[in-house]
């Protein structure tokens, strides 16, 4: 009996094996191979906004954006964090974690990593897929070559000369030796220029290089958070002045505002623009370019947000912000006691520590008492800021802004 059992479990055993391999030889139905990923007109519209998703996350990532950003004017003050402290005193080599985080491209690789597969792959899905047309084609590679000038150009600010990779890698991950910044820049400057060519005013339906609906929905749906042909002078501009290059910089302003018909971007109250729906929420004129968090569909975050860092109770759970504004600060800021932004972009003005309040988007519809949702964008050029990169140029190259309504 005992070697009948024995025998009996080798047999299951092979039959087990061998059900095992040949379920394994079957291509599953629930992934797509990377060989037929860039096949139908859906592929090319995953591929392409994933160009989007991974620029957000790497600008999201432990608050990337504003550390590298904001953080380092010195306009806050840190309370108790010594990363932020650092970052704040420009001590960029500390030891922290987050410092780790912030000093690594690799996410910004990842994004430039999508673009170069999506600029190889889109031109070949219309011939294998008739639903999607020419048109669709290069309006999503135009987007994809808007994400790449701007990833390169944010690079650019902040690490200085940087690989400058523009083809499929192999997945060997071979090491690439840094480029000088300005090559990276202009290249980022022709990419902008190529992209504009097939991207339209606005996501209306009524441009050439963009008919009707725009993946199933209108203007109000994209507004501000798709590359644009605005989205793409501005960047030009942006360069050109980051190169010095005032009057470049100028001429790339000068035609987004000769078509203010249509752009449609305008200024903002102070109302609107620290409303729980206003400006820093998004898809508004006053945001020619941003990139979105969109409660509907499941990006809000508790952190990857100003929020995160400048609230304090009662707005959040936490007794004391990271960061607040000093009121000497607030006072040196606006020196006018009347100017009405003092009592909208800070709270309780009365405490040693104000809370800054110009940012505060939060979402009520997850209901936890000890965590707060925020949904606010990443508003990377607004118009106002627009009109300051104008007025500066116009400064440095000696022209009076009376000769230029501003």
């Amino acid at each position: 009996m005992r070697n009948i059992f024995i025998g009996g479990l080798f047999l299951l055993l092979a039959a087990g094996g061998q059900s095992c391999k040949d379920m394994l030889d079957i291509e599953s139905t629930r992934a797509v191979t990377e060989e037929n990923m860039w096949a139908t007109k859906n592929d090319a519209w995953a591929g392409s906004f994933a160009c989007y998703g991974l620029l957000r996350a790497a600008l999201c990532n432990e608050n990337a954006y504003w550390a590298h950003g904001d953080l380092r004017a010195g306009q806050f003050t840190v309370t108790q964090r010594g990363d932020l402290q650092a970052v704040r005193d420009n001590r960029l080599t500390a030891n922290f974690a987050t410092m780790d985080t912030w000093r690594d491209w690799r996410k910004f690789y990842a994004t430039i990593a999508q673009c170069n597969l999506a600029i190889a792959k889109l031109p070949g899905i219309p011939a294998q897929d008739d639903r999607y047309s020419s048109t669709e084609m290069e309006l999503d590679l135009a987007q994809v070559r808007f994400i790449r000038a701007f990833t390169y150009f944010y690079m650019v600010r902040i690490w200085g000369d940087v690989p400058l990779i523009t083809t499929v890698g192999n997945g060997d991950f071979t090491a690439h030796p840094r480029t000088d910044q300005n090559e990276v820049l202009n290249f980022a400057f022709n990419e902008a220029r190529d992209a504009i060519l097939k991207l339209p005013w606005q996501f209306d339906g009524t441009n050439p290089e963009q008919p009707g609906n725009y993946r199933g929905q209108g203007i109000s749906h994209w507004r501000g958070i798709l590359a644009t042909k605005g989205a793409g002078f501005t960047l030009q501009a942006h360069i050109r002045a980051w190169q010095k290059d005032y009057e470049g910089a100028l001429e790339a302003l000068k035609i987004v505002r000769t078509n203010s018909g249509k752009t449609a971007y305008g200024r903002v109250s102070v109302t609107d623009l620290t409303s729980n729906g206003g400006t820093f929420r998004g898809r508004r004129n006053e945001n020619i370019f941003q990139l979105d968090m969109n409660f509907d569909h499941a990006e809000i975050s508790t952190t990857g947000q100003i929020e995160n860092w400048v609230l304090r109770y009662p707005e959040v759970s936490k007794k004391e912000a990271d960061l607040y504004v000093s009121k000497d600060s607030i006072l040196n800021i606006f020196p006018n006691a009347s100017d009405t932004r003092i009592n909208t972009f800070f709270s309780d003005l009365g405490a040693m520590q104000p809370m800054f309040y110009k940012i505060k988007m939060l979402n009520n519809a997850v209901k936890n008492p000890t965590l707060r949702f925020f949904n606010s964008a990443i508003s990377v050029f607004r118009y106002e800021e627009f009109l300051l990169l104008q007025a500066e140029c116009m400064l440095r190259t000696g022209i009076s802004t009376e000769r230029s309504a501003c």
